[in-house]
């Protein structure tokens, strides 16, 4: 393509609509739908508009990088705390931002032209969320900014998939033996245990008010509540799952134990693919692994739909990698200014990272960091996540 190629960056929801038919014709990730998209940049508080790059080839869309800008801190940790940072305009690429031609002459382009929103001063810092290691994309974030720019702190991670085949029985034959026989003895110990046991599936606009009750009563219990993560009824998560409701493509899944919400799942159903977005479980009734028998009751619904695959989402969690089929590693890279100021948040960024690196290689060396992680979650009552830890 044309190294000329014409540019355009879309700043409003209406704008959007003019490519519409070209964004829909092109797959891609749950997070890069455009309706999808179109509600987060309305629900969520702290963002600011859309900034989604367009690219074109003979007057028409052939390529778009998909992204908003946010007023907000970076979400910086040491462990679970975090890191007091200053409010910044964050242009953040979602989850399968780009669209369209992935050729790489066309990637550098739309990735150049991220680079100049920062030298616009558009936006402060630039965020791509979970791009796959060694992609184009990754590639030119580590190599097209200057040494100041470049993100020193990033990290991989796996992010698991898991391919549905045509029945239940195969999905057992694919898994361990052992694993198979602790399913199979959880499952009689809570149907035996619980005569009055019973799966819900919400999927309905008018069943959302019932599910965020069950599910806020197992998550307001929880010690990521204290740590502002994981499932929250709020009015942007009620929005944004209302709509996917509203479209036919979302299912939330709750286990009933004597009446009692005992474990959920939630998440995204679209092309087939189950986009996994928060589960977790009540510890009350730990013993019998309420969030691993409502896996299975969850596997055994998706395939009555047709689905050809669960997304589990970043992060690494037990329960993904015993039932995941494929992995690949990703990561989060952040682009900061050649500025004093971009030099002071990249700095910050890692020596926390640097930081954790070290805490996590001393507490693994020495065995201590499974229980660190028990030490939290035994803290309170429940475990709620957001694709980012286990269940029972």
């Amino acid at each position: 393509m044309n190294p000329l190629a014409p540019m355009k960056i879309l700043r409003t929801l209406s704008e959007l609509e003019e490519i519409r038919p070209e964004w829909e014709s092109w797959p891609g990730h749950r997070d890069s739908d455009i309706d999808f998209f179109s509600e987060v940049v309305k629900s969520n508080p702290c963002t600011i508009r859309p900034h989604v790059i367009v690219a074109y080839s003979e007057g028409k869309p052939d390529a778009v990088l998909i992204g908003r800008i946010d007023s907000t801190t970076p979400l910086l940790k040491i462990g679970y705390w975090r890191v007091p940072t200053p409010r910044i305009r964050l242009l953040t690429f979602v989850i399968g931002a780009q669209r369209g031609n992935s050729s790489s002459g066309i990637s550098e382009l739309l990735f150049r032209e991220a680079l100049n929103s920062l030298r616009q001063r558009e936006a402060d810092v630039v965020r791509i969320d979970y791009v796959r290691v060694n992609s184009a994309f990754h590639r030119l974030a580590r190599s097209l900014p200057g040494l100041i720019g470049r993100d020193y702190g990033a990290t991989s991670g796996p992010h698991w998939i898991m391919e549905l085949p045509g029945t239940y029985q195969e999905i057992l034959q694919a898994l361990s033996g052992d694993f198979r026989n602790q399913l199979r003895r959880k499952a009689k110990k809570i149907q035996s245990d619980f005569p009055r046991l019973s799966v819900r599936c919400f999927d309905r606009p008018e069943e959302l008010d019932a599910m965020m009750h069950d599910v806020e009563t197992i998550a307001a219990k929880s010690y990521q509540r204290g740590l502002e993560v994981g499932f929250h009824d709020n009015q942007a998560t009620r929005r944004a799952i209302s709509a996917e409701m509203v479209r036919g493509r979302y299912l939330g899944y709750a286990l009933y134990l004597q009446g009692q919400p005992s474990a959920f799942w939630l998440g995204s159903f679209l092309d087939s693919v189950f986009y996994s977005d928060y589960l977790g479980f009540d510890p009350g009734f730990s013993g019998y692994s309420p969030g691993t028998y409502l896996q299975t009751k969850v596997l055994e619904d998706l395939l009555l739909r047709q689905a050809a695959r669960i997304d589990f989402g970043p992060g690494d969690a037990r329960y993904k990698a015993q039932l995941g089929t494929t992995c690949h590693q990703e990561v989060t890279l952040y682009v900061f200014p050649s500025t004093l100021d971009g030099a002071a948040l990249n700095l910050l960024r890692t020596l926390t990272s640097l930081g954790n690196k070290a805490a996590r290689s001393v507490a693994g060396g020495l065995g201590v960091l499974p229980r660190i992680k028990r030490a939290f979650r035994d803290g309170k009552k429940a475990i709620p996540e957001r694709n980012t830890t286990g269940t029972s």
